[in-house]
């Protein structure tokens, strides 16, 4: 059964186009786009688009789906702190079933927010991609190493990576992509990441990191190294590969440079990168260079949500306070940053609403109180629409929520589950 979306506001040709059209869905593709009239054939869904916006799905490009078991567990401390003193030794607790209920939540939570793809990292990844399988959406997954060397753990954390890629890949009808996720410079060694790219090469996946996240790290990378991150992973041969590199906060110019020069797709996570003082990455600065930037929340355990308007409007304000200049990322390219530039990253999904995509769409109220007047659709949706305000969601022409309401989740049981499970990590 095709779904015609009538009359609706609709942002095309990446993020440059706004104007009124008539959309078609035939299966999972966008057949037609008309500022026509459409004729409605028998038994196909019409939806009036009066009052909305219908925008590409969003892609959040870096994220960890469990952490929201973590959500407000440790705020308000550094990184290292964080990471080392919180998060790290209550990971060690969790188990298969907490894994596979927390990701239904964030994943309930992305669905709410207009996410239709993501990109996570983190372990018991099978949990992850029953949960994605499951509600539908697209993913790219990985499991996320960290082993300072190519030991027994080191190769047994890289046999765990490889799993992930032989049991996902192309799973879930195609939606499910992987990538094989050495954690960081600081937390894998040399040995680990040259056998984490040789892998890489042979199933032909992205790797995917976190890199130059605080000052702290680059600091200790050229005292021991004496290069940079960026530099340190170049040398170690990461580069010559695709690469999503998350964070990218303390970059000089001969680190953009190199991340421009090897096409590096760099993820800008603005929340977590304030609420953990790690800083404001460059992005103007790597944009002018030609890096490819796509958006991220991380996890909610550092952000503390997963909801990437939030993200655009947070990275938009950021940029023109930090450089002082109000015309730095506009609305028009934080929303390419949330969607074209995030499937462009991820190497997978939607480009965006044109005839052939897949019928990744988000339909968007702009009809409240809280953006009217509307003069320009693309500014409401980022400086004053909320997640609220997505009434419609869906992937390759599946609703995922429909009319406010989830189609794929049970969210009362999963809200009720995780309730539950958090119990025990209280206090």
């Amino acid at each position: 059964m095709g779904i015609v979306l009538r009359n609706i506001t609709a942002v095309i040709d990446g993020a440059t186009v706004v104007k009124t059209i008539n959309l078609r869905i035939d299966g999972k593709r966008i057949s037609t786009i008309s500022e026509d009239p459409l004729p409605i054939n028998p038994g196909e869904a019409v939806i009036e688009g009066e009052g909305k916006l219908a925008i590409p799905g969003l892609v959040n490009a870096h994220s960890h789906l469990p952490m929201v078991l973590f959500r407000g567990l440790a705020d308000d401390l550094p990184l290292r702190t964080w990471l080392e003193d919180h998060i790290w030794p209550v990971e060690r607790e969790l188990s298969p079933k907490e894994v596979y209920w927390a990701s239904l939540l964030g994943l309930a939570e992305m669905i709410r927010a207009g996410t239709t793809m993501c990109a996570d990292m983190y372990f018991y990844t099978n949990e992850v991609g029953r949960a994605v399988e499951e509600v539908g959406l697209r993913a790219v997954l990985s499991y996320g190493v960290v082993a300072p060397e190519l030991d027994a753990h080191g190769k047994a954390e890289l046999k765990k990576a490889e799993a992930v890629i032989t049991r996902w890949e192309g799973a879930g009808d195609g939606r499910i992509k992987t990538a094989l996720s050495p954690h960081a410079v600081y937390t894998c060694g040399e040995k680990v990441w040259k056998a984490a790219i040789e892998l890489a090469q042979k199933y032909e996946v992205i790797l995917h990191t976190h890199l130059a996240e605080t000052r702290e790290e680059v600091e200790q990378c050229r005292a021991q190294r004496g290069l940079s991150p960026v530099a340190t992973l170049d040398r170690f041969g990461a580069l010559s590969i695709p690469v999503l590199a998350a964070h990218c906060v303390h970059v000089d110019k001969d680190d953009i440079h190199l991340l421009a020069e090897r096409e590096v797709s760099v993820v800008h996570c603005p929340k977590s990168n304030a609420k953990l003082g790690s800083g404001i990455a460059p992005i103007a600065a790597m944009q002018k260079a030609g890096v490819m930037v796509a958006l991220g929340t991380d996890g909610a355990a550092a952000n503390n949500s997963l909801d990437m308007i939030e993200e655009m409007r947070m990275a938009a304000l950021l940029q023109k306070v930090s450089s002082e200049d109000p015309t730095v990322l506009s609305a028009r390219e934080v929303a390419l940053m949330a969607t074209q530039a995030g499937a462009k990253a991820l190497r997978t999904g939607a480009q965006g609403l044109a005839v052939g995509q897949d019928a990744d769409i988000v339909l968007v109220d702009l009809d409240c109180v809280r953006t009217l007047p509307i003069y320009d659709p693309l500014s409401a949706l980022v400086y004053a629409a909320h997640s609220q305000d997505i009434t419609d969601v869906m992937v390759a022409g599946r609703f995922l929520l429909r009319d406010r309401e989830l189609v794929t989740i049970d969210e009362e049981k999963v809200k009720q589950e995780v309730k539950r499970l958090s119990k025990r990590y209280t206090n």
